[in-house]
């Protein structure tokens, strides 16, 4: 069984900063961004989703994007550049990814993040968690994970499909 970990970065002053990073559900990655973040925060998260690639593990992620306000041009420049340098990762090692956002500026962002880092793996956008969790379990389920599509299905209350 895969090791398994939930990561909540701290801030300066010991308050949460806004992301956290859970691999419970292993080979499902969940990521929760909170409503602000400074660069410091995005190299964090991205350091800990290397660390999560460099595991050589077919995977799907559902990032919750929700509470997140429109990022600055510099903060949406260092994922595009980590997106661009972590491609063939990416591409080898994530099945998909669900991305969980209400904002309709910020899925204009992602739009604007697409075109300039290509996304070469399957993704959704989705409104909420349920339809984001039930993507993601069937993108286990046809690659082959059906125990884990349907611990994830029961763990967030989803029919199976």
């Amino acid at each position: 069984m895969a090791l398994s970990f939930n990561t909540r970065f701290v801030a300066p002053g010991g308050e949460p900063a806004p992301a956290t990073v859970d691999g419970g559900l292993w080979p499902l990655l969940v990521v929760k961004f909170g409503r602000t973040g400074t660069l410091s925060d995005l190299d964090a998260y991205l350091e800990e989703r290397r660390i999560w690639l460099e595991r050589r593990e077919p995977h799907v992620c559902i990032i919750d994007a929700r509470e997140v306000h429109m990022p600055s041009t510099q903060l949406r420049q260092r994922y595009i550049d980590w997106l661009s340098a972590h491609e063939a990762l990416l591409r080898q090692w994530t099945l998909g990814t669900a991305y969980i956002i209400q904002s309709p500026a910020v899925r204009m962002m992602m739009s604007v993040i697409r075109h300039f880092a290509p996304l070469t793996t399957p993704f959704v956008v989705t409104a909420s968690l349920q339809p984001a969790a039930v993507w993601a379990a069937e993108r286990l389920h046809e690659a082959g994970f059906a125990c884990a599509a349907t611990r994830i299905r029961a763990c967030y209350a989803v029919p199976s499909s």
